[in-house]
């Protein structure tokens, strides 16, 4: 895209009011990551113009550029010097091609030095966040190669003394509060071009209280309540109130608590930033100026034009606009606030606009949490409700007591789980235990004595490995491995276990593995008579499948369906197709082509299995022609019986049994045909004695 003519689009939005400095810089340097994007496209899509203000603008500058001949650097140079170097500081070679020369803007001033004469040490990589009077940049600090937050004033503050003020004494604040849950300032400086202030800081990456608390719910109202991020979130305020309880011991009061001021990072850092309303109310002399910043801007600092502070957060003594009650009470209201939206994921109070809100605060109650979510235990809504009290004197009287109230709830419902889980431990007939990677069992519950007679003590003064069966100790010490390598996996497997007698017991293992504290929990239940069981059942079932193998009769084995899924060699034999030929036919199949004793065709539903399998009735002695592969015609006698289940009563399938009985049917057939000719020269003989005997 023409960088030119982007940019002097984005001055004329500026010098015609339709964008601020602050969007001003921030869709510059959004354009800088976007340049495939026309800049005046990203302006509608923040939703800071309308396409209507879009082509007006082009057409300003389409006539400014013509006026111009083209060149652009008369309308760049009309921008304030602070932006221009807001925009040198985006560090895109083609912005600081088309800023190169302008009054007001260097190159060098994209990076800041300690003092001057030094080499320049922090390169800004892109706009972090922007605030009230300050923006926040992801700096490379090139000295000690790290990223850090570097802060200064927007551009548009810079020029004011209560703006720099406030920001000093934030800083200076920030400072003097070294405690893990407030971010270190590592130094703060200025820039030797223009004196402007800024400093450094640990770049905390994570995301707000506020955010967490959120996700939270929005799970919850999915019906996937997560007790574990609950348990996290109130481990996360109190880690906030103990911050809170060491800057009131240095005598500063934040003024601006909410969860969208704590940041929870990505290694379980929680830290609280933005002490820029912090106001001293002891000690004054270690910070220099102790004015209180209202008194530094009667437009308000936070909100212009009204109340510093969020509103919806706001303790009423803010926000009747009473600074001299203002205590350390005002931030355990905070607190309390903040815990509001823990429990509810909500702010304690919403109206249609910021004077609905403060009217709110200082004459109306909070709804109940328990009326916005019905699971809110009671006493952290007692705790939450007596923090947001109107009256000063009906708080809790610091930070730790409001602390400990959470905690003490948190140890009832802990001290609470482990007894349950205590009694599930002792009670359960299952073989319970906790097993360290080290091999070593931990924890076991009595079932174990029971089963194996060893004694506790005897089970966990050895490893686990060493009370295996030594063929199986491979295979077990195989699923370990597979445990203690793979986290979110649980396995299922067998092995035998030795007794105290020298016995062994079958056990069957469920393990799950809690790699945070490198143990294993494992449930194992003696299955020992079923595997007894099974070994005597395959046992009977060789001896019976030996029975039928070596029977003369073809049996085979249909299921409900009367799909056939087993035959001996037997029947094979009979009816001239392998066992995979049989498998899956049904009586149904026309393949067989079964007949009648006269020759008419033998329905398929008729067969002696499909009937069984209809009513439930066995079927005996009833001869049926199959017609072979071979094309030899085979006579079977057909026997049927239902299969029945464990209740007797539901039909699992039917068994059918057959005798050959071609060469029965063959000497039926030549004993019908002998008979037929004797009785044909019987015939033939009377006949011949009677002719005799007439002549």
């Amino acid at each position: 895209m023409d960088t030119d003519r982007n940019l002097v689009l984005a001055v004329l939005a500026l010098q015609t009011g339709l964008i601020d400095a602050k969007q001003f810089i921030e869709v510059c340097a959004l354009w800088t990551t976007r340049k495939n994007v026309p800049l005046a496209q990203l302006l509608v899509e923040r939703g800071w113009m309308v396409p209507g203000d879009v082509a007006h603008l082009e057409y300003l500058t389409e006539r400014r550029l013509t006026i111009a001949e083209g060149d652009v650097r008369a309308t760049l140079a009309g921008v304030p010097d602070d932006l221009k170097r807001s925009l040198a500081r985006l560090e895109d070679p083609e912005i600081r091609q088309s800023l190169a020369g302008l009054p007001g803007s260097s190159e060098n001033q994209t990076t800041m030095d300690l003092a001057p004469g030094r080499r320049e040490r922090f390169a800004l990589t892109r706009l972090y966040a922007t605030g009230g009077i300050g923006q926040v940049w992801v700096a490379r600090d090139t000295d000690l190669d790290r990223d850090v937050a570097l802060k200064e004033l927007r551009p548009e503050k810079a020029s004011n003394p209560a703006h720099r003020e406030r920001f000093l004494r934030e800083a200076r604040i920030t400072g003097l509060l070294e405690h893990p849950g407030v971010v270190p300032i590592y130094e703060l400086s200025h820039r030797p071009e223009d004196q402007e202030p800024f400093y450094t800081m640990r770049l905390v990456k994570g995301r707000t209280l506020t955010e967490a608390a959120e996700e939270f719910h929005r799970k919850r109202m999915t019906g996937t309540l997560d007790w574990l991020q609950f348990a996290a979130l109130l481990n996360a305020f109190v880690t906030v109130c103990n911050t809170i309880a060491f800057a009131h011991s240095r005598g500063v009061v934040h003024r601006d608590l909410k969860g969208r001021n704590v940041i929870l990072g990505d290694f379980g850092e929680v830290v609280l930033l933005d002490w820029g309303l912090a106001k001293l109310v002891a000690r004054p002399d270690e910070i220099g100026r102790s004015q209180d910043p209202q008194e530094l801007d009667a437009a308000g600092l936070t909100l212009v034009g009204q109340m510093m502070g969020t509103p919806a957060f706001m303790a009423p003594e803010q926000a009747a606009g009473n600074p001299g009650l203002i205590d350390l009470r005002t931030d355990v209201y905070g607190l309390g606030a903040t815990l509001y939206e823990i429990l509810t994921g909500q702010a304690p109070f919403s109206g249609r606009g910021a004077n609905d809100i403060l009217r709110k605060v200082c004459e109306e109650s909070p709804r109940p949490p328990h009326e916005i979510y019905p699971e809110v235990p009671a006493q952290l809504e007692q705790a939450c409700l007596r923090a947001l009290a109107k009256s000063p004197t009906e708080r809790y009287g610091g930070a730790l007591e409001l602390a400990q109230e959470v905690q003490s709830w948190q140890e009832v419902q802990l001290r609470q789980a482990e007894e349950e889980r205590d009694r599930f431990f002792t009670l359960s007939l299952d073989m319970l235990c906790i097993c360290s990677f080290d091999g070593f069992l931990q924890r076991l519950n009595p079932a174990w004595e029971r089963t194996l007679g060893h004694t506790l003590d005897e089970m966990m003064s050895r490893p686990f490995s060493d009370f295996v069966h030594p063929d199986d100790r491979e295979s077990t010490l195989g699923e370990f491995a597979k445990l203690i390598n793979e986290s979110h996996l649980t396995i299922t497997f067998e092995n035998r276990y030795r007794c105290k007698d020298g016995s062994y017991k079958w056990l069957l293992w469920t393990a799950t593995p809690y790699h945070e504290g490198s143990l294993i929990y494992a449930a194992a239940r003696d299955i020992t008579e079923r595997k007894s069981a099974e070994e005597a059942l395959r046992e009977n079932e060789a001896r019976y499948r030996a029975v039928i193998a070596a029977m003369q009769n073809g049996i085979v084995l249909l299921d409900a369906k009367g799909g056939i899924y087993a035959c001996n060699e037997s029947a094979e034999r009979i009816l001239g197709l392998s066992a995979d030929q049989m498998v899956g036919r049904t009586p149904l199949d026309p393949r067989w082509r079964a007949i009648h004793e006269d020759g008419s065709p033998f329905p398929g539903e008729s067969l002696p299995a499909a009937l069984t399998l209809r009513n439930g009735e066995p079927y005996s002695d009833v001869t049926i022609g199959i017609h072979r592969p071979d094309g030899r015609l085979a006579w079977i006698s057909v026997n049927s019986r239902p299969l029945f289940g464990p209740d007797e009563q539901t039909l699992h399938g039917a068994v059918a049994s057959f005798l050959e009985i071609t060469g029965q049917k063959q000497t039926q057939e030549e004993l019908r045909t002998a008979m037929a000719e004797l009785e044909q020269a019987r015939r033939e003989i009377r006949t011949l004695l009677s002719r005799a005997q007439s002549t």
